[in-house]
């Protein structure tokens, strides 16, 4: 859970004046009239939201501990179980021999690490992603009084015996009741946890052998040390988060308050997990053994992997960054209501008429509008080239085939490699060392001192910048250089130091539990050193990475600069004013203990001095001069520090004044600045040696499928015999946009011969067929062609592209915002003649949402296997269609099929007709894209036929639709049924099985995030690595120009917008068609 800092308070030291002192009496007054409403306000109960809105009063929850160990609380069954599982380790402990007993509780220690890290982050992550858990008591109706029976009656009678008289098992919504009972299970999970490690480390005590008695005493007082400290991370973060955040209870729920960020919250980043887990070192510092200290390592590794998995991505989507779904839904709505708002006020003003603007007017505007963006935009050629070729940051973005990346490739060959290479070739590694640490000692110096100085005269007096203002550049260029310089003297720097630690590398005769002991700190502290980095970048971006604020102070100034030139203190900040004078030479100390060498330590803490001293004098004045009293005099640590030694008691929990959700505390909000030879090598010959192997391992995983195929074959006939009816299911494919212009550009071709063809990222429409008793779980999915070996079973993984054909209740309760699997839905019920050879498709009622529609065509008679039955009925069919769109499409030009699978099984009822999904030529990308009606496609081709391809007018546009096509999603909702719709109709007749409700339909709508050339062509100012990918992919196809996702994130991340994208377009096709065969 997360929670937002409080703003602290400065007060001064001026002595106070009589009217300072009446105003200060007044002040205490009002405080503790403050501090009385604050008392009544923490009696009311919170209030808490369901993800569907509803609002409910949170009840009060019970201490754990209290619940469990207090001998006059009445337990639960849940609470018996527990204690019975915790007498399990006691009884291990003390009656089987040491050696069994360390390696059943070694194990037991494993088995609930495991369920705490990988059972209950799935659980975790399936709730936040599918609310899956709360789903699946809806489906089975446990927490249901008409419903659940006993089960009911016995989960009822669990949680009221836990809870305060405040709670009321029927009136708090399904999503509370569930999390009640996840914190049974973690309970269980948790303190079995905690008992197996306890009595593990008791089973180690007084196995180390200390070679002296303070080494003893040494060891046993840093690990009780530790101890302590670990009890108070844990108390104070529960003194924070409560047992809401504790259990994750936002996972369920939100509440409508937010979390103050303090106490040990403001002493490291997610402590529970990170400080919160010192006791481990501290057990392993008092038992003194490696075994215990590797598996604690281990546990503490497996719930990082839990918070980087689980966590950081719930929180991330929840408090942060919503998903892609949710805000290109909501960018649309709010777009609806302005436009809304603005046709009403036009029409009360009687300026214009709504229905006189006609489509050729809206298409014109729309071509003007085009015409003046290009014409009132700069060019993207005078803007700088850091905007779409993103710097190297140490050896990140590098780039083979630009020259300063490869300069200094080579100047770390010429002073680390060629050192390496004498040391290997004469074994003289006395003079590599000597020249090793002497060119460390230089580029720490230039690093610091010589940098340091051009820095403070940059301060000063833009000393930098005016050399090549006189030499003709301007400040764009001085910082472009800068930054070049600062990134190589870093580099060298790092390839300086792991130069002195190969050459001073020595163990001798050392234990091999030291040196594999020390290595593993050593890594650790590199591993440390990398995340500070990350983290400090994450919040500086670019700009302030190379100290962007000594060149400019007006965003205007740099194009690298942010939007505002203020001190947010985020991420990693928020705990360090400082991490690089602090934490930044951890991996140097590090290689010290890898190399076990003193000259390697010698040289961290040289760096290290020279990094205080270059903050002191060179970076401390210079924010103190541009950003003032912004400046923060005391971090995170030093005031947690404070305030648990000054008052022991934090500020308290919850804060009025916050509708939603809290704020996360790591809400990164700087992050915006942000040949082949003749003669064979060795490589090719291993390559050439692995080529047979990767064959025989395609060769084996094609035969598993195969027989697996075979084996479930068998299985099918007594599986699908028990459906009725099974000829009656199909599927059959609607025209889309590609298969419409095939059939107008071939108006002699008959309907047979034609290709079914769907453009890359269009929408495709299916109707489909089913008996009216049909699983309401069966469900179509998108195959490549040569995918599956048999036509009865699927045999591989649909990738998420499927759909359900008929959704109900059960299946619904899994729906968040902008599902894409949800897509299907009922347009007729119809009766149909089985096994006749004849169709009667005579429709008894319409659409299910009460609009009329007309039938669009008639289904096959039977299907792949059609029964024999010379007897003849009359069957009532539902005739459906559905629609994949957004990630239910597979989003790459190839061959592909559907099928129609039975109950969430993969038995296979039906298939479709092959189909491409492709693209079209330039040209014809608005006139295809387009989501304009057919009636005024005349009009757009008109546009395009006047315009080149490579017309940066028209390349916009269709860079927008593409853009369009990409990011589109699926909004997705349900809507009642009238009594009257003859789905509901066959429902109270009981014609559709016994496990369909019908009651919903679901209404399903594809949104598009942008409107015009001038938005930012990713949706909230950044993408992500996959979204950069599939974007990448859909230009490459569409135009022919091929852009790395690291290029579109960084451009997204500097506002470039899609007429920028379509002018970097249109300069790459122009230097290309020359010396290109390819039709553009």
């Amino acid at each position: 859970m997360v929670v937002r800092q409080r703003p602290a308070k400065r007060r001064g030291s001026q002595p106070l004046t009589p009217i300072d002192a009446k105003d200060a009496l007044d002040g205490v007054l009002n405080d503790i009239s403050a501090l009385d409403s604050q008392l009544d306000e923490s009696t009311k109960a919170l209030t808490g939201r369901t993800p569907d809105g509803k609002a409910f009063a949170v009840p009060k929850t019970r201490d754990m501990l209290q619940s469990l160990f207090n001998p006059l609380t009445p337990k639960t069954s849940f609470d018996m179980a527990t204690l019975a599982m915790l007498s399990t380790h006691m009884i291990v402990a003390f009656v089987f021999p040491l050696a069994t007993k360390r390696w059943i509780l070694m194990a037991a220690f494993a088995f609930w690490r495991l369920c705490y890290n990988g059972g209950l982050g799935w659980i975790l992550n399936w709730q936040s992603n599918r609310h899956g858990l709360v789903a699946l008591f809806k489906r089975n109706g446990w927490l249901d009084p008409s419903r659940g029976g006993k089960i009911y009656l016995w989960l009822k009678t669990e949680l009221e015996a836990k809870m305060g008289p405040d709670y009321s098992f029927e009136s708090v919504p399904i999503e509370f009741n569930v999390w009640l009972l996840y914190r049974q299970l973690v309970d269980l999970i948790l303190l079995n946890d905690f008992a197996a490690y306890f009595f593990l480390c008791s089973c180690y005590l007084g196995s180390a052998k200390d070679s002296e008695p303070w080494h003893t005493y040494l060891r046993i007082s840093g690990g009780i040390i530790l101890l302590v400290f670990n009890l108070w991370v844990k108390v104070d973060a529960h003194r924070v988060v409560k047992d809401y955040a504790w259990y994750w209870g936002d996972f369920f729920f939100l509440i409508e308050q937010s979390l103050t960020f303090d106490g040990v919250f403001e002493m490291a980043p997610h402590p529970m997990y990170s400080i919160g887990y010192a006791g481990y070192y501290g057990g392993s510092l008092i038992t003194g053994s490696y075994t215990i200290f590797y598996a604690s390592l281990a546990a503490h590794m497996l719930q990082f992997l839990f918070l980087s998995f689980v966590e950081n991505p719930h929180i991330e989507k929840t408090y942060e960054r919503p998903p892609l779904a949710v805000q290109v839904i909501q960018k649309s709505r709010n777009r609806r209501l302005s436009s809304a708002a603005f046709d009403h006020e036009k029409c009360i003003n009687g300026s214009v008429s709504v229905n006189s603007i006609t489509s050729a007017d809206a298409s014109s505007f729309a071509n003007v509008s085009v015409a003046a963006a290009c014409e009132t935009r700069s060019s993207i050629r005078e803007r700088p080239a850091s905007l779409w070729h993103p710097d190297l940051i140490v050896f990140k973005n590098f780039d083979l085939f630009r020259a300063s990346d490869i300069l200094i490739v080579l100047l770390l060959l010429y002073s680390v490699g060629i050192p390496l290479g004498f040391m290997w070739f004469t074994g003289n590694k006395r003079f590599v060392l000597v020249y090793s640490i002497f060119q460390c000692i230089c580029w720490i110096l230039f690093r610091t001192l010589v940098l340091g100085y051009l820095l403070r005269k940059q301060s000063t007096s833009q000393l930098i910048t005016r050399w090549f203002i006189k030499r003709g550049g301007n400040g764009e260029e001085a910082f472009s250089s800068w930054r070049a310089v600062y990134n190589t003297v870093t580099i060298m720097t790092y390839g300086s130091f792991s130069l002195v630690g190969i050459a001073a590398y020595h163990w001798g005769d050392a234990l091999v539990s030291n040196l594999v002991l020390f290595h593993t700190l050593g890594l650790l502290l590199t591993a440390f050193h990398v995340w500070s980095s990350r983290s400090v970048y994450e919040v500086l971006g670019d700009f302030g990475w190379f100290y962007g604020d000594f060149f400019a102070r007006d965003p205007s100034m740099l194009s690298l600069a942010p939007a505002d030139f203020k001190l947010y203190y985020t991420g990693i900040y928020r705990y360090l004013n400082d991490p690089e004078k602090v934490i930044g030479q951890a991996a140097f100390y590090g290689l010290a203990l890898i190399s076990r060498s003193w000259a390697v330590f010698a040289l961290a803490l040289l760096l290290q001095v020279c990094s205080f001293l270059f903050n002191t004098y060179v970076e401390t004045p210079h924010m103190q001069k541009i950003y003032g009293a912004q400046v923060r005099r005391d971090s995170g640590i030093v005031r947690t520090v404070k305030n648990a030694v000054n008052k022991g008691v934090g500020q308290s929990v919850f804060v009025e004044g916050q509708n939603g959700a809290a704020e996360a505390p790591d809400v990164h909000l700087l992050s915006q600045q942000q040949r082949q030879g003749e003669s064979l090598s060795m490589v090719d010959l291993l390559t050439s040696t692995a080529r047979p192997v990767k064959d025989i391992l395609l060769e084996t995983k094609g035969l598993l499928s195969t027989t697996t195929a075979r084996l479930a074959e068998k299985t099918l006939p007594s599986e699908l015999s028990k459906i009725d009816h099974l000829n009656l299911y199909d599927i059959k494919l609607l025209p889309g946009a590609a298969w419409r212009m095939t059939w107008s550009g071939k108006n002699s071709v008959s309907n047979k011969n034609l290709r079914h063809m769907y453009y890359l990222g269009e929408t495709i429409r299916v109707t489909w067929q089913a008996p009216v008793n049909h699983s309401r779980r069966d469900w179509i999915g998108i195959y490549p062609v040569t995918a599956n070996f048999s036509n009865q079973i699927t045999t591989v993984s649909s990738k998420g592209c499927y759909v359900y054909t008929h959704p109900d209740d059960n299946l619904l309760a899994e729906m968040v915002v902008g599902d894409s699997v949800f897509a299907g839905f009922v347009k007729t019920v119809a009766k149909v003649k089985d096994a006749s050879g004849s169709d009667d498709y005579a429709s008894v009622a319409g659409l299910t949402n009460g609009n009329s529609v007309e039938r669009n065509g008639t289904f096959a008679k039977g299907g792949s296997r059609k029964r024999n039955s010379s007897i003849t009925t009359t069957v009532q069919v539902l005739q459906g269609e559905a629609l994949f769109s957004s990630s239910a499409l597979p989003f790459k030009v190839g061959t592909y099929e559907m099928r129609l699978h039975h109950g969430g099984t993969h038995a296979v009822l039906a298939q479709s007709k092959p189909f491409e999904i492709t693209v079209c030529e330039t040209q014809d990308i608005v006139r295809a894209l387009s989501q304009q009606r057919e009636e005024s496609d005349t009009i757009i081709e008109t546009s395009v036929q006047q315009e080149g391809p490579d017309d940066l007018e028209y390349l916009s546009q269709a860079l927008l639709h593409v853009i369009n096509k990409t990011f589109a999603v699926t909004d997705s909702h349900t809507v009642a049924l009238s009594a009257e719709s003859p789905v509901a109709i066959a429902v109270s007749n009981g014609h559709m099985g016994v496990d369909d409700t019908g009651d919903v339909a679901v209404q399903t709508e594809i949104v598009e995030p942008l409107e015009s050339v001038d938005d930012v062509f990713s949706v909230d100012g950044a993408l992500d690595e996959k979204q950069a990918r599939r974007l990448g992919y859909a230009i490459k196809e569409y135009l022919g120009v091929e852009f790395a996702s690291d290029v579109l994130i960084h451009a997204a991340k500097h506002g470039a917008t899609v007429l920028d994208v379509a002018k970097r377009v249109v300069e790459a096709r122009k230097a290309l068609s020359a010396y290109s065969s390819a039709t553009f």
